[in-house]
Formats: C-alpha cells, sequence, structure tokens
C-alpha cells in the first residue's frame, strides 16, 4: 500500500505545527516565569474607535478582588483629544452603576493631566468585580487620525474596610480611527514570531521603535501582556 504525495505532506505539516506550537508555548511559559504574572487589581482603557470631529465616552475600567470606597487617578491625553467641559466649566465625568452614593470629580493638574477622584459619603463600596467604573467624555480633532495613547497614573484605590490607600500600577489605552491587524507588533503587514519578541520587549519596558501597541493586543482587552503572545501562537499554529 502507497502513501499519496498530499498525505505525506499533510502529515509532515502537521507534525511542523506541533513541533511550532511545543516550541512557542514553552517560550511563553517561561515568559510568565520570568514576568512572575500574577492577578491583580487593576484599572483598564479599553480600545475606542475614535470618529474625528465628535465627542465620545471613553470607559474605564475596574476588575478587582479588594473592596473598594474611593478612588484617584491622573490621565494624559494625546494630540488631538480634549476631556469635555459642560455648560458650569466642570469636566464631564460619570460613574457606572457600579457606584453606589458616590461623587465624581475632575480638575487638571499642573503637568497637564486630568485627575478623576470619587468618593462615599457614607464610606460605601463600589459594587461588582469587573467591568465599567466611570466614563470621561473627550472629543476629537477633525483631523485627528491615530492610532494614539491614553495613559492613567497616580491611580490610587482605597479600601472600604481599613481606608488604606493601595497603588495601582500605570496603565495605557489606544485610540484610533481604523482597525489594526491584531497580532502585528511590529507593524510590517504581518503576523510572525517577530511579533511575538515584540510584545515580550514592550513587557520587559524596552519597545522598540515600530512596537503598534493597539495591535499587540491581539485579544483586544485593553492590555498588552503574555495572554496576547498566547493570541499569537494561537494564529501561527493553526494557520
Amino acid at each position: 500500500m502507497t502513501m499519496r504525495f498530499d498525505n505525506i505532506w499533510n502529515l509532515q505539516t502537521s507534525s511542523y505545527r506541533r513541533c511550532l506550537r511545543v516550541t512557542l508555548l514553552c517560550f511563553v511559559i517561561q515568559l510568565f516565569a520570568v514576568s512572575q504574572l500574577k492577578a491583580e487589581d487593576k484599572i483598564s482603557i479599553p480600545k475606542l474607535k475614535v470618529i474625528p470631529g465628535t465627542t465620545q465616552k471613553l470607559a474605564i475600567l475596574l476588575n478587582n478582588q479588594e473592596e473598594y470606597t474611593a478612588f484617584q487617578a491622573e490621565f494624559y491625553f494625546p494630540k488631538g483629544i480634549t476631556p469635555v467641559k459642560d455648560a458650569s466649566g466642570n469636566y464631564k465625568v460619570s460613574l457606572s452603576s457600579r457606584a453606589t452614593d458616590h461623587i465624581i470629580s475632575a480638575n487638571v493638574v499642573k503637568d497637564g493631566g486630568l485627575k478623576v477622584a470619587a468618593y462615599s459619603l457614607n464610606n460605601e463600596s463600589l459594587t461588582g468585580n469587573s467591568g465599567e467604573l466611570f466614563y470621561i467624555d473627550i472629543t476629537s480633532e477633525a483631523t485627528f487620525e491615530g492610532p494614539a495613547t491614553i495613559e492613567a497614573k497616580e491611580i490610587l484605590f482605597t479600601k472600604t474596610n481599613d481606608r488604606k490607600e493601595i497603588e495601582f500600577d500605570n496603565t495605557k489605552g489606544v485610540l484610533n480611527t481604523q482597525e489594526s491587524l491584531k497580532g502585528d507588533a511590529n507593524g510590517n503587514g504581518a503576523i510572525t514570531v517577530d511579533d511575538i519578541v515584540e510584545i515580550v520587549n514592550y513587557i520587559a519596558g524596552k519597545p522598540s521603535g515600530t512596537f503598534n501597541y493597539d495591535a499587540a493586543d491581539m485579544n483586544d482587552d485593553g492590555e498588552v501582556n503574555a495572554a496576547d503572545i498566547v493570541g499569537i501562537v494561537n494564529y501561527l499554529t493553526n494557520k
């Protein structure tokens, strides 16, 4: 009994894919070990597709295990994006349904960042453990193109039980007017192992000049981390 050439090719291709998958997954496992990744309470800024010349709501998300009663953070916007004021001259920020009796306000700090703060008059906790926490109204210039990055810094949350302030890691979000090729972290128009290297360098704090944050966010959750590497591995081994 003879084996057809196309069957041989399928076997070879299947074997190659398995080897590639094992190699790449081993690499990802090493990255997890080196980075000592762990679940932490954090805020995130999901990607927003901007319609130039309009006003839109930017959502800020909170994933948490602890209970918090208050928070503050500073947001830095790219050129062409401006936080909106209402008729009274106050910045338009609003809380989601996760708030109870909380009050939220915003003002610009010395270095130009928009400081947003919220607290409860009765030390009530924010509800839930994930999802949208509050919104910032932003307006874009008609000439805005993107991609551009919003960064949140000086993030502090106050625990309900002991009023202790917890400092969260800085985080970033991407504004763009068009979709990027997901996984193409180096922006060369294709998804390859080189894109994994780009993400590793970013996680290590050494992003290259061609690093595309929006495209690197393979799972589109507003963050770039090892989960996006896994997404690229899955893509490369299932083509």
